[in-house]
Protein backbone atom coordinates (compact mmCIF):
# COMPACT_ATOMS: atom_id res chain seq x y z
CA UNK A 1 0.00 0.00 0.00
CA UNK A 2 2.77 2.33 0.67
CA UNK A 3 4.54 1.84 -2.59
CA UNK A 4 1.46 2.61 -4.40
CA UNK A 5 1.08 5.38 -2.87
CA UNK A 6 4.89 6.57 -3.60
CA UNK A 7 4.31 5.41 -7.22
CA UNK A 8 0.84 8.03 -7.43
CA UNK A 9 3.41 10.64 -5.68
CA UNK A 10 5.87 10.18 -8.79
CA UNK A 11 2.17 10.22 -11.21
CA UNK A 12 2.02 13.48 -9.61
CA UNK A 13 5.40 14.92 -9.85
CA UNK A 14 5.69 13.47 -13.22
CA UNK A 15 2.10 15.66 -14.56
CA UNK A 16 3.59 18.94 -12.85
CA UNK A 17 6.52 18.14 -15.03
CA UNK A 18 4.57 17.86 -17.70
CA UNK A 19 3.45 21.32 -17.41
CA UNK A 20 6.74 23.10 -16.91
CA UNK A 21 7.98 21.14 -19.80
CA UNK A 22 5.15 21.60 -22.06
CA UNK A 23 5.37 17.89 -22.68
CA UNK A 24 3.13 15.35 -24.18
CA UNK A 25 1.01 13.26 -21.91
CA UNK A 26 -0.19 9.87 -22.51
CA UNK A 27 -2.20 7.67 -20.49
CA UNK A 28 -3.17 4.39 -21.75
CA UNK A 29 -4.27 1.28 -20.19
CA UNK A 30 -1.14 -1.74 -19.99
CA UNK A 31 -2.18 -5.49 -20.31
CA UNK A 32 -1.05 -7.39 -16.85
CA UNK A 33 0.13 -5.75 -13.92
CA UNK A 34 3.04 -3.52 -13.35
CA UNK A 35 4.50 -0.90 -10.58
CA UNK A 36 7.42 1.31 -11.34
CA UNK A 37 8.86 4.37 -12.93
CA UNK A 38 11.49 4.49 -15.91
CA UNK A 39 13.40 7.60 -17.33
CA UNK A 40 14.86 7.65 -20.62
CA UNK A 41 17.05 10.08 -22.67
CA UNK A 42 17.33 9.48 -26.36
CA UNK A 43 19.65 11.56 -28.37
CA UNK A 44 19.24 12.40 -31.94
CA UNK A 45 21.34 14.35 -34.23
CA UNK A 46 19.25 17.19 -34.05
CA UNK A 47 17.43 17.10 -30.61
CA UNK A 48 17.28 14.87 -27.54
CA UNK A 49 14.21 13.31 -26.44
CA UNK A 50 12.78 13.02 -22.74
CA UNK A 51 10.52 10.10 -21.23
CA UNK A 52 8.63 9.34 -17.99
CA UNK A 53 6.75 6.46 -17.37
CA UNK A 54 5.04 5.66 -14.43
CA UNK A 55 2.98 2.46 -14.16
CA UNK A 56 0.49 2.05 -11.26
CA UNK A 57 -0.67 -1.63 -11.96
CA UNK A 58 -2.50 -1.50 -15.04
CA UNK A 59 -2.09 2.08 -16.19
CA UNK A 60 0.56 3.56 -17.59
CA UNK A 61 1.39 7.29 -17.28
CA UNK A 62 3.84 8.68 -20.40
CA UNK A 63 5.20 12.16 -20.04
CA UNK A 64 6.94 13.02 -23.47
CA UNK A 65 9.22 16.23 -24.48
CA UNK A 66 11.28 17.09 -26.93
CA UNK A 67 14.61 20.01 -26.09
CA UNK A 68 17.06 20.92 -29.39
CA UNK A 69 20.31 21.65 -29.63
CA UNK A 70 21.69 24.42 -29.33
CA UNK A 71 24.13 25.49 -31.99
Amino acid sequence: MILFFILLGFAFLFIIIAQVKNAEVVISPIVGFMLGVLYHKERYDVEDEFTLQCLLGVISINVIWVRAHNG
